[in-house]
C-alpha cells in the first residue's frame, strides 16, 4: 500500500513487491502443471494473476499522488479494493482446492495439526482484514496515514507464508529425521492397513466447462509405497 508523499526508494519497493507477487502467482499456477487449464482449482491461480496485476497498475501510478483526496490518490484506492476483493475469493478458492486435493490420511485434513490449514485459515483471514481497510481508505481518504489496520493483515499474512512453507517441507519430506519422519502421526511401517481402506487422495477432477457439458469424473490417481513385512500384513507409508 502506498503513503502520501513517498520517496524513490519506497516507490521502488513497493513496485518490486508488486512485481515479485506476479512472479509469485505464475509459480503457483506452474505448480498445477499436472492438471488441466481448466480444472477448476486453477480459478485461484488465475484470480491470483488478476490481483498481481492490479497491484502493479495501481503501484505505477504512485509516483502521481500529491494529496489525499486528488484524483490518483482515489482511484489507486479504487484499484487496491477491487484488489483486496479478489484476493479474497483467491483465498476461498484456495481452501477449495486443498480441499479437492489433500490427502485423506492422519494428520491432513480439518485439523490444526496440518499445518496446510492454519495457513489458509490466516491468509483467509488476512484477506478479509485488508477488504476491510481498503474499503475504509476508499470511504474516508483522509484516515489513510493514520489507519494502521493493514498492519494485523500483513502479520497474518506472513504468520500463513511460515505455514505454507513448513506443509510444502513436509509434503517432499524434509522431516524424514523426526521420529514420525514428519508425517504427523504417520510413521513409516507403523501403520497396518487393510487394502480396501486406503485413504483417498482427493475429490474427482472438475472442469470448468463440466457446467456446459456432461463428462465422465476422473479419480485423482495417487501411488502409494507398500511393503510387505515378516508375516506378509500390508504396511502402507504415506508421502
Amino acid at each position: 500500500m502506498m503513503r502520501i508523499l513517498l520517496n524513490n526508494t519506497c516507490l521502488f519497493q513497493f513496485q518490486g513487491f508488486s512485481i515479485i507477487h506476479l512472479v509469485s502467482a505464475f509459480l503457483y499456477w506452474w505448480a498445477w502443471d499436472d492438471r488441466s487449464w481448466r480444472d477448476v482449482i486453477m480459478i485461484p491461480e488465475y484470480l491470483n494473476h488478476i490481483e498481481a496485476g492490479l497491484y502493479i497498475w495501481s503501484t505505477s501510478w504512485y509516483p502521481k499522488i500529491d494529496t489525499l483526496g486528488s484524483y490518483y490518490t482515489l482511484e489507486i484506492h479504487k484499484i487496491e479494493l477491487a484488489a483486496s476483493i479478489i484476493d479474497l475469493f483467491a483465498n476461498f478458492g484456495w481452501i477449495m482446492s486443498w480441499y479437492m486435493t489433500y490427502t485423506r490420511t492422519l494428520g491432513r485434513g480439518f485439523t490444526f495439526d496440518d499445518p496446510d490449514v492454519i495457513a489458509f485459515s490466516t491468509t483467509t483471514i488476512a484477506a478479509i482484514v485488508y477488504v476491510s481497510y481498503s474499503f475504509q481508505v476508499y470511504m474516508y481518504p483522509e484516515q489513510y496515514n493514520d489507519n494502521l489496520l493493514y498492519t494485523y493483515g500483513d502479520i497474518l499474512y506472513f504468520l500463513g507464508a511460515c505455514f505454507y512453507i513448513f506443509a510444502a517441507m513436509r509434503d517432499q519430506n524434509w522431516f524424514w529425521f523426526l521420529p514420525l519422519s514428519g508425517q504427523y502421526g504417520v510413521a513409516a511401517g507403523k501403520i497396518h492397513v487393510d487394502t480396501k481402506t486406503l485413504p483417498k487422495f482427493g475429490q474427482p477432477v472438475v472442469l470448468m466447462t463440466d457446467c456446459c457439458r456432461k463428462r465422465s469424473k476422473k479419480q485423482i490417481e495417487q501411488t502409494t509405497e507398500i511393503e510387505l513385512n515378516d508375516n506378509n500384513d500390508i504396511i502402507t507409508s504415506y508421502f
